[in-house]
């Protein structure tokens, strides 16, 4: 075994489900990185060590992903790991709600070919978006829980004060998606399954370095705003779309197919829209929503509706940086029927667009529209530079400098929504406190050179939230799409 591929041994007091051992995937603390020689007498950890050991520390487990959806789906609370900082395994009892995110009537995924000029469309499997609420322990808070949970896959966060923000992702695509081969591949996941970390043991990108310089100064002072009450609830509607290397890189017969990519990630967002930025009230009681815990403004409340899952399988667009493919998807995205590659472009009929690509970007990771919300029209036939329209883009792939973690791309999509819904970049990265103020960092506005640092948190700051979120929301999604509005220009992350 590599020198850095250290194991760590958990007390079995503690030790949850079937995690057997921990993995140290941070050479800086365990020593030079070894590359190890490619055979089949490597080890699943050495495998893991060469392919994630730029990471962070990574926990690799191995879940009863089966049992775990089956007792979701009978209402039971389930055990899941937890990764306090540094990579110590917890056990902690989940309760979980079914958060079904979809339309009323969107029961099937789209496929686009633009090479053939037709399409299909193949029926969605039942929702398995959750959130909820981790247990307290020894007089301590809950916590809060956003989960995709299948037969196959176990996919989210885990916040709990003062341990920080726990994340789980399936190893299947990590690997796929970081070129290791088949047969290591089947090597490893013989044996786990899934890895499990903590935000603020991921690596930083390349580039950032000094950005962390800026994150103990002081906050950006709010301008408290009153919040105006709405005559209806607030909903912010969305369509996914995808290029056809998004395809790719989450194929159908992978554990994480592209439309379950892109659910799990909405419903991220969802939890930030419904239930971080908003004050606890009554119909966000399924989960922890108390500005206490989250450090969130109070300024708005939108739960988010998905109109559509889609992706082009062939053809579409093809642009190489997210600048020119957020105009692409401006034209790209459509429902016609037959399904595929004409008018209508019905996409225009919800409030946000969003497009989840599989390409390694030039230049950037994401790219959206300032104050682009719920605008539709001759904006969006633009170019660049005048560019007004709903539409944002997220590399959903590791490469370029971004990890593709599930706690970064979570940052990222959050960050470009922002965008859309009025934030402007922030490049001060000034610290505010969220988790009971057990835990600080720059807000999702912040991007630092390259991309995210491991001290972000999962909330905007409370001068965005009240003076530009809040009131655009307020503004445009009481209004039909197609509105008239100034956009700013569409920022690079």
């Amino acid at each position: 075994m590599s020198r850095s591929a250290r194991i760590v041994l958990q007390d079995r007091r503690r030790r949850s489900l079937c995690v057997v051992l921990a993995l140290c995937l941070l050479p800086l603390a365990c020593g030079e990185h070894e590359v190890p020689v490619a055979n089949g007498s490597e080890s699943p950890e050495e495998i893991l060590q060469e392919a994630l050991g730029s990471l962070g520390i990574l926990v690799p487990v191995n879940l009863d992903t089966a049992a775990l959806a089956r007792a979701v789906q009978a209402g039971q609370s389930i055990p899941l790991p937890f990764a306090e900082e540094g990579g110590q395994l917890v056990q902690r009892d989940v309760q979980l709600t079914l958060r079904n995110l979809r339309a009323p009537d969107l029961a099937e995924f789209v496929l686009k070919d633009g090479v053939a000029q037709q399409g299909r469309t193949e029926p969605l499997p039942p929702p398995a978006t959750y959130q909820g609420i981790v247990a307290a322990q020894g007089g301590g808070e809950p916590g809060a829980a956003v989960l995709t949970v299948t037969a196959q896959v176990v996919a989210g966060n885990l916040l709990v004060a003062p341990d920080g923000w726990s994340l789980i992702e399936p190893l299947e695509p990590m690997l796929r998606l970081r070129g290791v081969d088949p047969a290591r591949r089947q090597r490893v996941l013989g044996k786990y399954n899934h890895a499990v970390y903590n935000a603020r043991d991921t690596r930083l990108t390349p580039g950032l370095a000094g950005s962390r310089e800026a994150l103990g100064a002081a906050p950006t002072p709010s301008r408290k705003r009153a919040r105006a009450q709405s005559s209806t609830p607030l909903g912010l509607s969305i369509v996914a779309d995808g290029d056809a290397e998004l395809f790719r890189a989450y194929p159908l017969d992978s554990v994480m197919p592209f439309w379950l990519m892109q659910e799990t990630l909405f419903n991220a967002i969802d939890w930030l829209y419904n239930c971080v930025e908003p004050d606890a009230n009554a119909d966000n009681a399924y989960t922890v929503c108390g500005n206490a815990f989250d450090g969130g403004a109070g300024a708005f409340q939108a739960p988010l509706r998905i109109d559509r899952l889609e992706t082009w399988t062939a053809g579409g667009p093809t642009a190489t940086a997210a600048g020119a493919m957020v105009v692409e998807s401006a034209s790209f995205t459509h429902q016609a029927t037959p399904v595929c590659c004409g008018e209508p472009h019905t996409a225009g009929q919800s409030n946000l667009v969003h497009f989840f690509s599989g390409k390694v970007f030039t230049g950037g990771a994401g790219n959206a529209s300032v104050g682009g919300l719920n605008v539709y029209g001759d904006g969006c036939q633009q170019p660049l530079a005048t560019f007004c329209c709903h539409h944002g883009v997220s590399q959903i792939v590791p490469g370029g400098g971004t990890p593709g973690t599930l706690f970064q791309l979570q940052l990222l999509v959050a960050h470009e929504i922002g965008h859309n819904n009025g934030g402007e970049e922030d490049r001060g990265g000034f610290a505010q406190d969220w988790l009971f103020g057990d835990q600080s960092g720059p807000t999702l506005m912040f991007s630092g050179f390259d991309g995210f640092p491991s001290e972000e948190i999962f909330v905007y700051a409370h001068d965005v939230a009240e003076n530009t979120i809040g009131p655009l929301l307020e503004q445009r999604l009481g209004s039909p799409p197609n509105v008239t509005a100034t956009c700013g220009s569409a920022p690079i992350l």
